[in-house]
């Protein structure tokens, strides 16, 4: 099988590294795949691609996060088009890449998200601080990753900064009821195909709010009961994602709310806190995707 990795990193990126060895174990050709050197085409024939020194992929998996922009998306769209599986496709990618959206489909079909407001002014921001119960609220922007751009309000000035100096007017801002970290359950979940292949409770730094493996917080291993196990693969089903990681928060009445839903997760701290081969479980169901077979 030939495995595309849609990335912009190169090869030292955990994940990139990761599915490459993954790939190459299972006996598969495995190419990291930048969207620069991807040339699409549209004529009178069939959609054409081509790929600098890379031969045309069986599946592909697009790995570029919620920070993708317009170009990455018109590639991923058109290597889908021109007939090559993707793990996952682009409306699912389109969708997850905002969190805003993301949220409104999930609780349209009924999951519990955080109480959320999409704000572009400070006049927005105050209305939304106000329905939410006052400070401290948590602010966001609709596309982020590792926690970037996150930020707890905890005042009109702090308020005043964020929409003043952080935040983008062509796409707003996500303004969220804020738990704190002491009596809060965070667990992220993550589902390849259908099921939760691994599964961890996060854990803040002391004095951070956020609890991103990469800004310090600490991830402990846990297996899921079925109520969440069930929140999980429903909501990526609903994104139509095949692979997805998913932060699910409980508060102090202990419901569980899905917070962000990830089409191209992070898996290292996963795969540390676990002991699981997260990368070997995607390849496998890339392979299974294609009807193929590892050596």
């Amino acid at each position: 099988m030939r495995l595309g990795i849609l990335s912009v990193r190169d090869r030292n990126y955990h994940p990139n590294r990761r599915l490459m060895e993954a790939g190459a174990r299972a006996g598969h050709q495995v190419s990291l795949i930048h969207t620069r050197d991807c040339l699409s085409t549209i004529g009178s024939g069939k959609n054409g691609l081509e790929v600098t020194g890379v031969e045309r992929p069986d599946v592909l998996v697009p790995r570029i996060g919620a920070t993708i922009n317009d170009y990455a998306l018109s590639v991923v769209r058109h290597f889908e088009l021109s007939g090559v599986p993707l793990v996952n496709g682009f409306k699912s990618v389109l969708l997850a890449r905002n969190k805003f959206l993301t949220l409104h489909t999930l609780k349209c079909h009924a999951v519990n998200v955080p109480h959320t407001f999409l704000v572009v002014n400070y006049q927005g921001l105050e209305r939304a601080v106000r329905l939410l119960g006052g400070y401290p609220v948590v602010a966001k922007p609709p596309a982020g990753r590792q926690g970037s751009g996150v930020v707890l309000v905890d005042s009109p000035v702090t308020a005043a900064f964020v929409m003043e100096n952080l935040q983008d007017l062509s796409k707003g801002l996500i303004v969220q009821e804020y738990m704190a970290p002491g009596p809060r359950k965070e667990i992220r979940a993550f589902v390849i195909g259908g099921r939760v292949a691994g599964a961890m409770e996060l854990v803040p730094t002391p004095g951070d709010f956020r609890s991103n493996i990469h800004l310090g917080g600490q991830g402990k291993g846990i297996s899921l009961d079925r109520r969440l196990a069930e929140m999980a693969v429903r909501s990526a089903s609903l994104l139509g994602l095949e692979i997805a990681g998913l932060d699910i928060m409980t508060g102090d009445d202990g419901v569980p709310k899905v917070i962000e839903v990830n089409y191209s997760p992070g898996f290292r701290g996963l795969e540390e806190a676990t002991g699981l081969d997260i990368a070997g479980e995607i390849i496998s169901y890339a392979e299974n995707r294609v009807g193929v077979r590892s050596r």
